[in-house]
């Protein structure tokens, strides 16, 4: 997480350190490649509905809500994680999923 956004929440819902977390190398290529599989997949989905700029902005809040967040929220519930981190996470989700949209309308 970014130090600008979450990354103090998140090491204190976690109960981890930054001395704890050793390399990002594997979690940073794990995380390249799974955000071009979801820029792909967004770019597929809006170049077929071929709608404007706010309805694809809709679109986005509600796919990261109703389907990425709400898919996360029962892993939370199981394991016993907070609904801050949660937040923290789904909060994550909307803020990618509008950045994707807009840069991928936008070009």
């Amino acid at each position: 997480f970014s130090k600008f956004l979450f990354a103090k929440d998140w090491l204190i819902e976690t109960k981890l350190k930054i001395e704890d977390l050793g390399s990002p190398r594997n979690a940073m290529i794990i995380a390249f490649l799974s955000n071009l599989l979801f820029a792909f997949t967004l770019a597929m989905i809006l170049s077929i509905i071929n709608v404007d700029l706010r309805t694809s902005l809709g679109l986005a809040v509600i796919m990261a809500i109703g389907i990425t967040a709400a898919q996360t929220a029962p892993s939370f519930a199981f394991e016993g994680r907070s609904l801050r981190l949660y937040l923290i996470y789904a909060s994550q989700y909307v803020v990618e999923f509008i950045t994707v949209t807009l840069i991928l309308i936008l070009m």
